[in-house]
């Protein structure tokens, strides 16, 4: 089967439709302009100049306007307009967006950092507008941040959110409380995130927060070696929220360790270190670039780590993971313990 386009897959894992090709601002009353892409750079010359086509617009976010150039009966005209005119966007996945969300799921949080802040400044003077990508830029700050796990940083931001959230972006609020959340994990304080991600789960219809609720509701039943209610936890992510492609292997990591808890003397005949171990085998070669395979192979026995890392080198080989790559027997339906 041939791969999909890198854009689709990108906006996938991103959880947004993608757009027409082509960016432009419609103005109140329906009149729309074509602008130019700022993140768009000529790399033919040196040092690389952003491309500008003279008959579309040029966004400025620092005096937020946007101006065009017109000729009429021979004279150039400068029409401009304010960005707080501006009713809807559109605007195709911006590459910088897909590059940092890349950047984290590869566990490269400082380079997915230089990558989002220019799309969280040049979106800011219209982040609330129908078709910005402010809010999704945010999310991947905030999944580096916390990959960061600079708690100092991770609080200003929020506390930046905080400030600017008045109601328009619904979503805004949930992931600041999720990050919230992953904070207190962060801090021990286990039994309280147990709590509150369970109370916050059957609120939640959103399957990008309900994968990540889950994920941390599991981080903190394994930290309260709860073994057996996380596993049924982190397993629910693969089987309800497939679909969130960047956060199953950190799932799959959650699930083998969970095993492994699980693993004592009167569980012996189930032989669920070699349940763990399929799962780690899993995530090495089927997520190979992610941060979770390099967890994946320390916890993994030399001879299962040889055989899982020749496996992840025939699909880079191919340059495509096959779409019927095996995956370890994982339960149907979950008990719903992992949820109490």
């Amino acid at each position: 089967m041939r791969p999909f386009p890198r854009l689709l897959l990108a906006a996938a894992a991103l959880g947004v439709a993608v757009p027409a090709f082509g960016q432009a601002l419609i103005f109140k009353g329906g009149e729309r302009w074509e602008v130019n892409d700022p993140f768009k750079v000529d790399t033919s010359v040196i040092p690389p100049k952003p491309v500008i086509d003279n008959k579309k617009g040029t966004i400025s976010s620092l005096k937020g306007t946007v101006e065009r150039t017109t000729v009429q009966d021979g004279t150039e005209l400068v029409m401009t307009r304010k960005l707080a005119e501006v009713e809807r966007i559109v605007w195709p996945l911006p590459e910088r967006l897909t590059d940092a969300q890349n950047n984290v799921n590869r566990g490269e949080p400082g380079k997915a950092l230089d990558n989002i802040e220019p799309i969280i400044k040049f979106f800011e003077p219209i982040k609330k507008v129908p078709g910005s990508w402010w809010l999704k830029a945010s999310i991947v700050k905030l999944d580096a941040l916390d990959r960061l796990a600079n708690d100092a940083v991770l609080s200003s931001f929020l506390d930046n959110l905080e400030k600017a959230d008045d109601g328009s972006i619904p979503e805004l609020a949930t992931k600041i409380k999720l990050a919230r959340l992953m904070q207190r994990a962060r801090r021990g304080e286990h039994e309280a995130v147990i709590a509150e991600s369970t109370a916050l789960i059957p609120q939640m219809d959103d399957p990008d927060l309900l994968a990540r609720l889950h994920l941390v509701k599991g981080s903190s039943l394994l930290a309260t070696k709860k073994y057996e209610a996380a596993m049924n936890t982190f397993l629910r992510v693969p089987v309800f929220f497939g679909s969130q492609q960047e956060h199953v292997p950190k799932a799959l990591l959650g699930a083998a360790r969970s095993f492994r808890g699980m693993d004592t003397p009167a569980t012996r005949e189930q032989k669920l270190e070699d349940v763990s171990n399929r799962y780690l085998r899993d995530i090495v070669t089927t997520y190979p670039t992610s941060k979770e395979a390099e967890e994946a192979k320390k916890l993994l026995p030399k001879e299962d780590r040889l055989q899982a890392e020749e496996g992840q080198r025939k699909i880079q080989d191919a340059a495509v993971i096959p779409e019927g790559a095996a995956k370890p027997a994982a339960p149907t339906a979950p008990s719903d313990e992992g949820n109490k």
